[in-house]
């Protein structure tokens, strides 16, 4: 790009030192350069550009729930590994997608490496909805392995959310961006809106209460609190709810299964079946939101974990399902 001289003017002494065309130097040594030489200095050359990485939580994949009364303690933690020294860093900014935080000024607080807290951002027109966050944590990260913890808000009625995809994202003076480490063994888990139905009329997808939910049934009483309309029971309750992992990275995992127990529900347990492996877990009581542990199992690439609804009239539940490696 030219400069206001144009290409003309400027003293002749000036254009003495610059490169011809055949890329040698003509004219006298500058006097930067024999400085440099008298006093024996060494040339490091200008400081790396700034470059934009991304450094991606361990197990960041899939949302992960809080659901707690006010005034919990309890947090969701995720580590993000392989930042780079504050002092090269110029900007942070701190990634992550959820899900349902529709409480404004009260939704949840974000720490970063146990900083001081950040108030979780949050619309009324968030509700059921997922939606991508970028705050400023710029001078809240550290060298090395970072901590990003979500925790409970002040709202009156509890806290419920879902957080996941956390990702660093750092302005910094670096030669190269790190190339991403191979996906490590993470925790992972699928909304039953996520989920896969077959049959689907038989199946009810409640979303208007304490953050949803599905379960089979067979009444018509059940039309009215369907989210989309498409419950048209045929009276035998049988479809089945399928929630996929894809990629999973080899290792043993703990499978749990959050539904809604309710004594109406399938007196044999519900049927979920994990890369063919099935088992029953029993949802007939008053224990109504409810985290059951299905078993632990060795898994790896795309796990299909099935909530078969086929082999009795019953009614069966399921809110996710979660994998967590051990």
């Amino acid at each position: 790009m030219e400069d206001s001289s144009g290409t003309t003017g400027g003293s002749s002494g000036a254009a003495s030192g610059a490169a011809s065309s055949d890329g040698t130097t003509t004219g006298e040594t500058g006097a930067a350069e024999t400085g440099a030489a008298e006093t024996g200095g060494v040339e490091t050359g200008p400081p790396p550009l700034l470059k934009t990485c991304a450094y991606p939580a361990a197990g960041g994949a899939g949302l992960v729930e809080l659901m707690v009364p006010k005034g919990s303690m309890q947090r969701l933690e995720f580590v993000v590994p392989g930042l780079p020294d504050p002092g090269v860093v110029a900007a942070a900014t701190l990634r992550y997608r959820s899900y349902d935080a529709d409480h404004p000024g009260e939704e949840g607080e974000i720490f970063v490496n146990g900083g001081p807290p950040i108030a979780m951002p949050a619309e009324l027109a968030w509700e059921n909805t997922e939606v991508d966050h970028a705050i400023d944590v710029t001078g809240r990260t550290v060298a090395g392995e970072n901590v990003v913890e979500f925790g409970a808000g002040s709202f009156e009625g509890g806290t419920f959310y879902r957080v996941g995809q956390v990702v660093l994202e750092l302005q910094a003076e670096l030669e190269a961006c790190p190339e991403p480490p191979p996906p490590p063994a993470e925790a992972r888990q699928i909304g039953y809106e996520d989920a896969v139905y077959s049959q689907r009329n038989n199946w009810v997808l409640r979303c208007d209460f304490m953050g949803g939910y599905a379960y089979s049934a067979k009444g018509q009483d059940h039309i009215p609190l369907d989210c989309d309309g498409k419950y048209a029971p045929d009276g035998t309750t049988h479809g089945t709810a399928t929630f996929l992992f894809e990629d999973v990275a080899p290792g043993d995992y703990a499978i749990t299964i959050k539904s809604r127990h309710t004594p109406n529900r399938n007196p044999k347990g519900a049927l979920f079946v994990v890369n063919g492996e099935g088992k029953r877990i029993k949802q007939n009581d008053d224990l109504d939101f409810w985290v059951d542990t299905w078993g632990t199992k060795a898994l790896a690439g795309d796990v299909e974990v099935v909530l078969d609804s086929t082999q009795e009239i019953a009614s069966d539940s399921v809110i996710w399902v979660r994998l967590a490696p051990i």
